[in-house]
């Protein structure tokens, strides 16, 4: 028997036409903080969990969200969280409530299948969603 892997994604209403999704958790709490008019007490524990992802979680490199189309790279890749990266979703999920605290809709959605696979590590996965990409919202 063939045991799926849950792939979890953290997702703001922004859609991304060039990558067929929502803008991602990290871009959403980076625009928050980047923000000149952000309160402290939102500010700082978003940078801390920022920090801690930037110290914790693998960054792929650029390229690895790109394919290539007609002679160029254009980024289409997403990124997913595996189910079993559980402090990383520890961490996920409390910035999203630090989000919704301030202001900002976040949901999380799951999938079995994030399309094609363009790289992975033991925490994410990043990977061209198909047309329709079979996702649930929570």
């Amino acid at each position: 028997m063939r045991r799926y892997i849950m792939y979890i994604r953290f997702v703001s209403p922004r859609w991304l036409d060039r990558r067929r999704g929502n803008c991602g958790i990290f871009q959403a709490a980076l625009d928050v903080v980047y923000d000149s008019s952000t309160p402290e007490h939102f500010y700082l524990p978003l940078r801390e969990l920022l920090d801690w992802f930037n110290d914790h979680l693998p960054a792929p490199d650029d390229n690895r969200f790109a394919v290539r189309s007609r002679k160029r790279n254009i980024e289409v890749g997403i990124c997913w969280f595996r189910a079993d990266a559980r402090d990383m979703l520890r961490n996920a999920h409390l910035m999203a409530a630090i989000l919704r605290d301030y202001g900002v809709a976040i949901a999380h959605i799951t999938t079995r299948d994030p399309g094609q696979l363009l790289y992975s590590d033991r925490y994410q996965v990043v990977a061209k969603p198909a047309v329709h990409t079979p996702t649930i919202w929570h």
